[in-house]
């Protein structure tokens, strides 16, 4: 997806003496998601007409084409709240009216810089150890428990907001993916892994 200002944004303004304009981190979010939507409608599709691949049964492709439909709904839910959610901090709002920006209450913080704490890190692996520090975590059970902590999670997000998509989006700055993991109790699912978090957050998981 093309970047924003890229080079020939950069061009334009400087070309024209204008200044540059900031991005609107909102907006990003919507594209960010609108082309995740695109890309695993688009890995479905292919998924559903694709000859199976040799070794590969029809119960294994039907799980694969279940995981991505399970994704693309995510990912479709996650649009719906962006397009339904108000703009913070939008040029046209006067300024004696309150910001009360994607859910938050009159009073508290907003307009601040999208930001992914570090206690994100930490409230994961939090849920790691309640559940007996396994080696894989699903990305829905994962979700499921932050959801009763209190508190931002990230860009303005209550952990009570969270989404697999909304993780995942918060997760990637520090390079953390699902992945297809057999869990203990028998599941395939798309899952984190708990010494992701720990490379995250600097601790040397080989020593």
């Amino acid at each position: 997806m093309t970047t924003f200002p890229n080079l020939l944004d950069t061009f334009t303004t400087t070309l024209l003496g204008t200044k540059p304009l900031e991005e609107n981190p909102h907006h990003r979010a919507l594209l960010n998601v609108f082309t995740e939507v695109q890309n695993l409608e688009q890995r479905l599709l292919t998924a559903i007409t694709a000859p199976p691949e040799a070794g590969t049964g029809a119960a294994e492709q039907l799980e694969a084409c279940t995981d991505l439909l399970l994704e693309r709904l995510a990912a479709g839910y996650e649009l719906s709240l962006l397009l339904s959610t108000g703009c913070c901090c939008a040029e046209d709002v006067a300024d004696d009216e309150p910001c009360v920006p994607c859910g938050l209450e009159q009073g508290e913080e907003c307009c601040q810089e999208p930001e992914v704490p570090g206690n994100l890190l930490e409230a994961c692996l939090g849920v790691f150890a309640q559940l007996g520090d396994p080696y894989a975590v699903a990305s829905a059970d994962l979700v499921d428990a932050l959801r009763d902590l209190p508190g931002i999670a990230g860009k303005n997000w209550r952990y009570s907001d969270l989404t697999q998509a909304r993780l995942a989006e918060l997760l990637a700055p520090h390079g953390m993916r699902t992945r297809d993991i057999t869990l203990p109790d028998g599941r395939r699912r798309k899952s984190y892994q708990r010494d992701a978090f720990l490379t995250a957050m600097g601790v040397c998981t080989g020593c």
